[in-house]
């Protein structure tokens, strides 16, 4: 009898470690954040008026907000709301894309452009129904208690505009900064922007210097796993 009870403790000892192990195996899995997510995107942007060159001579510069994100532009802002999909990437070492992204926006300041171009300024700035645009950036997972982590993914994204177009300009590049929990699972993401950075846009004008301006936004993305595997960026068309 004596002999049964180190054989049965052996057992238990065993088995749970095997659970332990799983356990550990599958949260590793977890918290190695990668695959392919198709997103949807809603969100609400103050953006100034006025706008810095800093590549003018001389170089000029209109601050938008302050550190209290109090607006500071003697001209005043715009607001508009916009809504995107696409797909964001994580590639399993820190590196995130937005690939396949199109974006929308409608503007809520009819006299933000003088004539001859109507106003007010129909959907997408003028520029069309949707602009096609894509992200590089990096993402940061930070562990929490219990089976949650926190995400964090800086984005710099890029729009090439077709000419001619309303502005006049070739593009823009602007910034996104989301966080968010990510469930056990991770099937499902909700990311949020929530409007605590002041972010630049450049506006991009051929043969002209460029311009930039500041804004302040909130957004709330949805992401579904559509695969496992990261999705490779497809080259650029020539």
């Amino acid at each position: 009898m004596r002999r049964v009870f180190p054989r049965y403790t052996t057992w238990i000892v065993l088995i749970a470690f095997l659970a332990l192990c799983e356990q550990e195996g599958r949260a590793q899995d977890w918290f190695n954040l990668v695959g392919t997510y198709a997103f949807t995107l809603t969100e609400k942007c103050v953006h100034q008026l006025s706008a810095s060159c800093p590549t003018c001579s001389p170089a000029t510069s209109v601050p938008g907000f302050n550190s209290s994100f109090q607006l500071v532009d003697p001209k005043g802002a715009e607001t508009y709301s916009g809504a995107s999909n696409g797909l964001l990437v994580f590639d399993g070492n820190g590196g995130a894309t937005i690939q396949q992204g199109l974006a929308t926006n409608i503007m809520n300041a009819p006299d933000r452009l003088t004539q001859p171009i109507i106003t007010p300024i129909p959907l997408g700035f003028g520029l069309g129904s949707a602009l096609p645009f894509t992200c590089t950036g990096t993402y940061t997972l930070q562990s929490g208690k219990g089976p949650l982590s926190t995400v964090t993914v800086p984005l710099i994204c890029n729009a090439t505009i077709a000419m001619p177009n309303a502005l006049g300009t070739s593009g823009f590049q602007s910034s996104f900064s989301f966080k968010g929990v990510i469930p056990e699972s991770a099937q499902t993401l909700t990311l949020t922007d929530i409007g605590d950075t002041i972010q630049p846009v450049t506006i991009f004008f051929p043969g002209n210097p460029s311009l930039v301006q500041q804004r302040i936004c909130t957004r709330s993305a949805t992401l579904t796993l559509v695969s496992r595997e990261p999705l490779q960026p497809q080259p650029s068309a020539k």
